[in-house]
This record gives C-alpha cells, structure tokens and sequence, in this order.
C-alpha cells in the first residue's frame, strides 16, 4: 500500500513538473500564472465587465493576455486597467477586439461549427500546440490567441487557419511566450 502511495505521488510529480517543463515554465510559475488567470478573471467578473465571460484570459511568466470580441472601447479598456491592478500581474498584452456585433441563432451556429473545425485542424498540425491557442470566432472572423513558443508556430497557425473554408478573417493575437 505505502508502495502505491509512493508510486502515485511520484507520477503526479512528474505530471506537474513535466508539463511545466514542456511549456518552459517551472512549477511555480505554472502555479503562479494559473492563480493570476484566477485572479483576473474574478476581478473582471467583480468589477461587472459586461463582456467578462466573452474575454479569455491567459497568462504566461506573469504577462496576461486580454483577447476576445467586446463591444466597445470603453470595455476594453476597464479591462486592461483591471488586469494591470491585479496581484501577480507584471504586464497586460490587452488584444481585445471592439466591434461585437449581436448575431443570429443561425450565425451563432454558424461560427460554432467553424471553431470545432479550427481546433480539431490545430490538434491535427504537429507543428501547432493547439491546447495553448485559443479560438474565437464572430461572423467568421477567427482571433487566435493564447502564448506559443516560436513565430513559427505561430505564423504556421494563422496561416492554417486562414486557409480554411468559412473563414472571412484571421486576427492574429497570438503572443510568443517569454
């Protein structure tokens, strides 16, 4: 029994550390940016961003990134100044995007199917990390965000992306991570 208790200690240990590896982080940051991504959020949430459940929120060495579709400057910016205000916060790569328009039922669907089919030709693409993109769409218009590891990586994602069949646009809000 002790055995087992060692055993599985040690794989959850190597999970942690292992996945921070691979993302060229230690543990502690992985720790510490996932509590900041916490932390903003509720702030976003707190302060009754009207958009707060539209901004996607990722951080990376204490650098958030703001990205999403909202509706107006004003949001945008009360976004950014309550992410920059947030513990843990370094510095705010705010890549919202003003303009959100209401959409259809039809249009809604439309942009759903149309991210499935992103993220599964991201999963897809050995040179892309589709679990550090994220995709957004809004009447065909797909932001791409979230941190990557090379301009490669991110350049080959956009280029992808654009590519594909529905897509009106890409906006490129992928940042390289430090």
């Amino acid at each position: 029994m002790k055995n087992r208790a060692s055993t599985m200690t040690a794989c959850l240990l190597l999970l942690i550390f292992g996945t921070a590896s691979l993302a060229q982080k230690t543990a502690g940051e992985h720790i510490d940016d996932s509590t900041t991504t916490a932390r903003v959020k509720m702030a976003l949430l707190e302060q009754s961003v009207s958009d707060a459940t539209d901004i996607n929120v990722e951080t990376s060495k204490g650098v958030v990134q703001l990205a999403g579709f909202v509706k107006s400057d004003e949001t945008k910016s009360m976004a950014g100044e309550i992410a920059a205000e947030t513990e843990g916060v370094v510095a705010v790569s705010n890549r919202l995007r003003v303009g959100a328009k209401k959409r259809s039922a039809g249009r809604v669907l439309d942009d759903s199917i149309l991210a499935a089919k992103v993220k599964y030709e991201l999963a897809e693409n050995k040179e892309t990390s589709a679990g550090k993109i994220n995709v957004e769409i809004r009447s065909g218009i797909v932001e791409l965000s979230g941190f990557v590891d090379s301009y490669d990586e991110r350049d080959t994602a956009v280029k992808m992306v654009a590519g594909m069949a529905g897509v009106e646009d890409v906006v490129n809000s992928i940042d390289i991570t430090r």
